[in-house]
């Protein structure tokens, strides 16, 4: 029997990076794609990929969208993900890539607080994107990732703050 491939649901607004990112991982050949170009579509698919009615982690094995600019951050897909998952002790956290072009360093703040295992810019993620699922998929170490870009992220506002003085 053939083992089924991981499944990553990749969500945005905007319909051009939802289909870059799909080729750019599915030409790998090691995932499936999931493309949603609304909230409402993406909504849908974490319900039919959510197990024990919603109380297990669902079978999703990463979610990538983007900030959405015309909502507050609080009423963002990311926090909706958040808000449903941690209703029920027995379900993980799934892991989550933001890819945009909005670096407000709040918002990068808030995205990691959220557990987001990277923050990558829209005009570069291609590098490191496939690199990045791979490692993901291969050690399931998403609270480590989060970590690493916590640690990044600290670097960058250190040098920013260095930079001011």
């Amino acid at each position: 029997m053939k083992a089924r491939k991981p499944v990553v649901l990749v969500y945005d607004i905007n319909n051009k990076l939802v289909d870059e990112v799909a080729n750019a991982l599915s030409g790998s050949g090691l995932l499936t794609t999931i493309n949603t170009y609304n909230e409402g579509n993406a909504t849908d698919v974490l319900e039919q990929y959510n197990r024990g009615f919603g109380l297990f982690t669902n079978k999703l094995s990463c979610v990538i969208t983007g900030w959405n600019s015309h909502k507050k951050p609080r009423d963002q897909f990311l926090y909706l993900m958040r808000d449903r998952e941690s209703k029920s002790p027995l379900r993980g956290a799934t892991p989550v890539i933001l890819i945009t072009e909005d670096h407000r360093p709040d918002l990068k703040e808030r995205a990691l607080e959220a557990g987001v295992v990277a923050y990558l810019h829209i005009d570069t993620f291609k590098q490191t994107l496939l690199p990045l699922m791979v490692e993901l998929l291969e050690k399931n170490n998403p609270v480590e990732l989060n970590q690493r870009a916590r640690l990044l992220f600290a670097k960058e506002q250190y040098a920013n703050e260095s930079e001011d003085v």
